[in-house]
């Protein structure tokens, strides 16, 4: 998934200006993170993945606007994103451990919350 990323992102900032290394570090880290998600589902093919990077785009803007009181609609412009993401490959490595945490975590919550099957009697279960 982290190539794929990579690759969309790559090929989505072609073309724009080089983004200064002092913009660069200074981008907050869920405001590049939500950049990144967003990016890459707008690019996205796979609906389910898309939807998932969908789920990490919300995660990380809401991770913003409670620590930060911040209006995300302030930050995330398309003019913004290029300065966001910064260096794609440090982008990469910096969002995607984060987003598979969250997606994993997520995950076992849904499924902690799936009621238990039900015992097959015939088979012997539950005697």
């Amino acid at each position: 998934m982290t190539k794929t990323i990579s690759a969309i992102l790559a090929a989505t900032l072609m073309g724009s200006a080089a983004i200064p290394a002092q913009a660069q570090t200074a981008t907050d880290p869920d405001l590049q993170c939500a950049a990144w998600a967003l990016v890459a589902s707008s690019q996205e093919q796979d609906e389910g993945k898309k939807r998932g990077l969908g789920f990490m785009m919300s995660y990380f803007m809401g991770r913003y606007e409670a620590r930060t009181n911040g209006k995300i609609e302030a930050q995330i412009k398309p003019q913004a994103i290029p300065t966001l993401l910064g260096d794609i490959e440090t982008a990469n490595k910096a969002c995607a451990p984060r987003a598979q945490d969250f997606g994993q975590r997520l995950g076992e919550t849904i499924n902690g919350l799936q009621p238990p099957a039900p015992s097959n009697a015939q088979a012997g279960e539950g005697r």
